[in-house]
């Protein structure tokens, strides 16, 4: 009995970890499936070991098709959260990667913002897309600046 109350504990902590993420993040909406359903999304959520040696301890992202108007609908909600968070640190700017042509009508565009910090864990949201595709990530772990994130991810 007392293995199946420390077992419950320890799933119900797991998902309260999960939810605080996120929770009051203009983004939340996406990741929870309110604006893509989920059926339609290809989710990815990574925590512990498997990711420390990026510096990271959470990783999560959804990609999905989005036309021109659900990318715009992404970029205003990240760049709220952006926005929202100025106030806590004002030293940070968003950093846009590659916005350009791959060939006949073929673009990509990557966008990322270092959102400000819970407690010691450092928090970035990054959005990319190519052509019709696009994936959302939010991150959480000790990488200090969104340069280094570049070099991890290189």
């Amino acid at each position: 009995m007392k293995t199946m109350k420390r077992l419950l504990v320890i799933v119900m902590t797991m998902a309260c970890c999960q939810t605080f993420a996120q929770s009051g993040m203009h983004i939340s909406a996406l990741f929870e499936g309110k604006i893509v359903p989920m059926r339609q999304m290809v989710e990815t959520r990574i925590r512990g070991k498997a990711i420390s040696r990026y510096k990271l301890s959470y990783f999560h992202s959804v990609r999905f098709k989005a036309d021109e108007a659900l990318v715009k609908k992404i970029d205003h909600l990240a760049a709220a959260d952006f926005v929202a968070d100025s106030e806590k640190r004002k030293d940070r700017e968003p950093s846009s990667i590659g916005r350009g042509q791959h060939g006949k009508g073929n673009s990509t565009f990557t966008q990322m913002y270092e959102l400000a910090p819970h407690g010691s864990t450092n928090r970035y949201l990054c959005y990319k897309v190519v052509n019709d595709l696009m994936t959302v990530i939010y991150m959480e772990g000790t990488v200090t600046s969104l340069d280094e994130l570049r070099e991890i991810f290189k």
